[in-house]
């Protein structure tokens, strides 16, 4: 967000254009970018109305095609980047184009909106490419949905195993159960541009304690399905030794069955 436009290079993550699943079978995967702040967390109020102020732009790109989605997630338990900010399109070149032009609309709307500049003084960008996500589409997205991410320190070389790995036993068990209420989303993205955590996974629930029945659910039937498949390897744990997790709640977005309540 320079000058308070909230949309730099920015993720998640758990919300993408619908069908994305699709997306990557008819082309390349799209990018995310995610713009993490360090903000004063006794403003968050502000920062949310901010946000909230660029939705209406975000809606505008994604509807003239130059923009998949965009949108906010706020810390819950997680590091002291504690306010993200992100983007999904077709590519880095794209997301940068996009991003100028939000910040141009921001500046000519609201020339007045300075609160996120204030508030959140620093801040980083992180480029990633989705790998295998789960079939989210017709799921509704509203409200202020819990989001997990599991950020993985993985031999590079080997994520491609991974991804395969996952989309063979995992996605199938997170497909159904986004369609039986458990999830709203799953999947995950792996490094282009950005630290030393090159690989991540990512769920939305309504809640943590709806997550948490999700999670054991899903390590139940996983467990079944690598049994039934014969599996004797685990690529993650193989070629990821390394990895931390954070709990987000989401915030405005584009694409949103009702207005957010940050």
């Amino acid at each position: 967000m320079r000058k308070a436009a909230l949309i730099l290079l920015c993720l998640l993550l758990a919300f993408v254009a619908p069908s994305m699943a699709q997306a990557q079978e008819d082309g390349p995967a799209p990018m995310l970018v995610m713009s993490q702040f360090q903000c004063d967390w006794n403003r968050l109020g502000d920062i949310g109305q901010q946000l909230q102020l660029n939705v209406p732009i975000w809606e505008e790109m994604v509807a003239e095609g130059s923009l998949g989605s965009a949108g906010s997630f706020f810390h819950q338990w997680a590091d002291e980047w504690n306010v993200t900010t992100y983007m999904i399109g077709d590519g880095i070149e794209s997301l940068v184009a996009a991003n100028d032009e939000a910040n141009s609309r921001f500046t000519e709307r609201h020339p007045d909106a300075t609160a996120f500049a204030e508030a959140c003084p620093r801040h980083r960008d992180n480029f990633y490419q989705f790998g295998p996500i789960a079939n989210s589409e017709g799921i509704a997205d509203d409200g202020n949905p819990a989001l997990i991410i599991s950020m993985y320190e993985c031999d590079y070389e080997r994520i491609g195993e991974v991804f395969e790995q996952y989309a063979e036993v995992t996605i199938p068990v997170q497909d159904a159960l986004i369609q039986e209420g458990q999830l709203r989303g799953a999947g995950t993205f792996a490094h282009v541009w950005a630290d030393e955590w090159n690989l991540g996974f990512y769920w939305t629930s309504d809640d943590i304690p709806t997550f948490i029945e999700a999670w054991n659910e899903s390590n139940a039937r996983v467990g079944a399905a690598v049994e039934a498949a014969g599996l004797t390897t685990n690529a993650l744990a193989e070629a990821c030794p390394i990895h931390k997790d954070a709990i987000y709640t989401m915030g405005p977005r584009t694409g949103m069955d009702s207005e957010g309540s940050n």
